[in-house]
């Protein structure tokens, strides 16, 4: 196929890309973005911090000028934007279901519908004041509802939770904050990193709370604005607590795996399967970008799915090189960053229970580079506040560099130069 119809699911950050570049690439066939959002595809990272707080716009978080996404520049780039959303693909073909009614045929298939906030199961029906924050509706909803609200409770402790908390509190709105495991931010962060995290946030008046599992939440009497109780299980003594808040923030996380896909085989619960090429080994039509994309690592020979800016940024504009001929595997180090309480955290690669830690610097003084080692080899690494750490720490965990701990921790010896 010289110029083949392309159909994006997905019109967000990485479907948005995709189809930027691919005309940018020359690809001289159709382009159909279908997305059901009805924004112009924009960056998410300022959604738990900047357009929360009021300090970014909307318009700034579109990608490039949002002149380029009205329907008279994108017939022109040869792009049709479909608002819709996937309700069943036809694998035998080629054929897209949309809830709108409408069908879509296509020669190739990009899945770049990133994930869908998860809520709790005991959540079946829509509570007034119960947020998700996925979308740019979802943050402009939150943010009318943190006006003037007496407490907001944020169900989970990753990186979205902690956010929100570091917005709202600086806001001046108190936050709880109740995670089911052992700390926060567990998935990205070495203990250390997270204690001292923890430790900051109740400084600044964050109550965090572990080992809590939420049961329910109901609407509870007697407060102007309306308030909310959430039956608390918490599991160091068995009791249930109860406590009170106006607000309620649900971020346990996302489902990568999209409702079309189920019974293709193209997906499962850990999302888009795809190989090193960003491409279904089963169907070679097939193309996944951005969080949803469960991709083939080479280093590891594992599958990941990286849930990061960086990666629907690069990944996008690898997915439409390969379509347009390029024979390079896609190849990403892990990296995400998050801003709180005033710290800039950068996270490279991935830690796991087990590494050596070693810290350059001091994390009381939110001044460090904290470094994981794995069988004495460098695999992932976090700065605090020593951004201009990150590349000489991502060379190191890209070369799996093996060096002397002590070395390591002295930072008389510049990172720049160990890497």
């Amino acid at each position: 196929m010289n110029s083949p119809h392309v159909a994006i699911v997905g019109a967000g950050h990485a479907g948005g890309r995709v189809a930027q570049h691919l005309k940018a690439l020359g690809h001289p066939g159709r382009v159909t973005l279908i997305g059901d959002e009805p924004h112009a595809p924009y960056e998410r990272p300022a959604l738990s911090k900047e357009l929360l707080l009021g300090t970014k716009t909307q318009e700034s978080l579109v990608l490039t000028s949002p002149d380029y996404w009205t329907s008279e520049s994108l017939t022109g780039a040869g792009i049709e934007r479909v608002r819709a959303s996937a309700r069943k693909l036809d694998v035998d073909s080629r054929r897209l279901h949309l809830d709108n009614g409408a069908t879509v045929d296509f020669d190739l298939l990009v899945v770049a519908t990133g994930g869908m906030a998860r809520r709790p199961r005991f959540l079946t029906q829509h509570v007034e004041g119960v947020h998700a924050l996925r979308t740019l509706d979802d943050c402009l909803a939150l943010r009318t509802s943190l006006e003037g609200c007496r407490k907001l409770a944020i169900i989970g402790a990753g990186v979205i939770g902690m956010e929100v908390a570091s917005s709202a509190i600086s806001l001046g709105v108190p936050v709880t904050v109740l995670e089911a495991g052992d700390g926060i931010m567990g998935r990205c962060l070495p203990p250390q990193v997270a204690g001292w995290l923890a430790q900051e946030h109740a400084a600044k008046g964050v109550d965090v709370r572990t080992r809590v599992n939420v049961t329910d939440i109901v609407r509870a009497g007697g407060a102007d604005r309306g308030a909310f109780a959430l039956r608390i299980d918490a599991l160091q003594d068995g009791a249930p607590v109860s406590i009170d808040a106006d607000c309620v923030l649900i971020a346990i996380g996302v489902d990568c795996n999209p409702a079309f896909l189920r019974g293709t085989g193209l997906s499962d619960e850990r999302g888009v399967l795809v190989d090193e090429f960003c491409r279904s080994p089963s169907a070679p039509w097939f193309y996944a970008a951005g969080d949803a994309a469960c991709a083939l690592d080479r280093a590891s020979s594992r599958h990941v799915r990286q849930e990061t800016w960086r990666n629907a940024e690069n990944q996008a504009r690898a997915v439409a090189g390969i379509i347009t001929g390029r024979m390079e595997p896609y190849a990403e180090i892990q990296w995400m960053w998050t801003d709180q309480l005033g710290h800039a955290i950068q996270v490279t690669g991935v830690h796991e229970p087990g590494d050596e830690i070693v810290v350059r610097g001091s994390l009381s003084s939110a001044d460090a580079t904290v470094i994981s080692l794995r069988d004495g080899c460098v695999a992932a690494g976090v700065t605090v506040n020593q951004s201009r750490e990150r590349r000489h720490l991502e060379r190191l965990v890209s070369a799996r560099r093996r060096i002397d701990t002590g070395r390591l921790a002295d930072t008389s010896v510049p990172l720049k130069e160990l890497a």
